[in-house]
């Protein structure tokens, strides 16, 4: 895997399980036994980083992940008010392709996507792409600026260690809170009711809105990038090469990061819900039309069906109770279950007479 496609995750695996999580408890009835169905019986944590390993499969795949700004150079002024989103080459990026992949699912054509010859995504991988995307929405670098390389271009120092803006948002600060505060990273907070009037608000929102949120979304997540990630958000000023956090903006950027997977999970519920309670979720397919590997278990296979394995079944009772009879009438009857009544009748003269 190139450093490139490496970088292409937002959140590192510990973020994007929190966002799972968050959105798993908040997942009931009809969309809970779908989701289980079409991932084979696993749920939106297993699968949460599943895209980012078809990156390293299919290297095209990294664009998918990333909503470039234009700009961003130091001296200039930076639109940070509404996302941009002209540069999106073959419909290859963030909005583009969660478009696409909601579409595909709920049956509105939104967004065409080209694939490369030979790749072919089932409706699960649709599903899994938007747990996926949804996520990496929510990573205000993902919706960064062009001229920062999305922020690895911007190296500085967190807790004295060097690291790029990009790395501290993808990595450093998931596992800098785990270290730090193992007890409330495994303690239950990624629940929806963490931010339940928001989710609440969302929730209404997407009911009239619909996939237009996703760009509302991305807005958020770019004006979180420019007003508190390119900044520092105790000085309100704009980060430099060379640039060293203190405690107090640590803090405020730890407290930022978990907002975001926290929104980041509800939002994916909702958008989960609206997709999988539908009457038409039953006919979503399940398997996968890639190889990726460690998940080569989940290919997509012909169906047997089910009258074929019910039969296969049946006939491994039948035969299972057949042997249990047998064995049973022998054991009990012996030789002895054979003899006719005649027979009994003279046996029992004999032993008469020897009274």
């Amino acid at each position: 895997m190139t450093s490139r496609d490496n970088q292409a995750r937002a959140w590192d695996k510990d973020g994007h399980e929190a966002i799972g999580m968050t959105a798993m408890s908040a997942l009931k009835g009809k969309a809970l036994a779908q989701l289980k169905r079409l991932m084979g019986g696993k749920d939106a944590v297993d699968v949460s980083e599943w895209a980012h390993k078809v990156n390293k499969q299919y290297p095209w795949t990294t664009a998918l992940h990333f909503q470039p700004q234009p700009g961003g150079e130091p001296d200039t002024e930076w639109r940070c008010d509404k996302i941009d989103v002209s540069e999106c080459p073959d419909n290859k990026c963030l909005l583009a392709a969660l478009k696409h992949f909601y579409g595909r699912l709920t049956g509105k054509k939104l967004v065409e996507m080209k694939y490369p010859e030979g790749i072919h995504f089932t409706d699960a991988d649709c599903l899994k792409y938007l747990i996926n995307l949804i996520g990496d929405l929510h990573q205000p670098l993902h919706v960064g600026f062009k001229a920062s390389d999305m922020g690895r271009a911007i190296n500085g120092t967190f807790k004295n260690k060097p690291h790029s803006l990009y790395e501290i948002w993808d990595t450093t600060l998931t596992q800098t809170m785990m270290a730090e505060r193992p007890g409330f990273w495994y303690g239950g907070w990624t629940h929806v009711n963490s931010v339940k009037s928001q989710y609440e608000n969302d929730k209404k929102e997407w009911a009239e809105k619909d996939f237009e949120l996703f760009e509302r979304w991305a807005s958020e997540s770019l004006q979180v990038a420019c007003n508190k990630v390119y900044k520092d958000p105790t000085q309100n000023v704009r980060l430099v090469p060379d640039f060293k956090t203190t405690p107090h903006m640590e803090r405020q950027w730890g407290q930022e990061m978990q907002q975001r997977i926290l929104t980041a999970g509800a939002r994916l519920v909702i958008v989960l819900n609206s997709i999988l309670e539908q009457q038409e979720a039953k006919k979503l397919r399940q398997g996968s039309g890639v190889e990726v590997q460690g998940e080569e278990e989940h290919k997509a296979k012909p169906r047997v069906p089910a009258w074929v394995r019910n039969l296969g079944t049946n006939l491994i009772i039948i035969v299972v109770v057949l042997g249990v009879f047998i064995y049973i009438s022998q054991f009990y009857g012996g030789p002895a279950s054979t003899a006719s009544p005649q027979s009994k009748k003279v046996e029992a003269k004999e032993t008469a007479k020897h009274r």
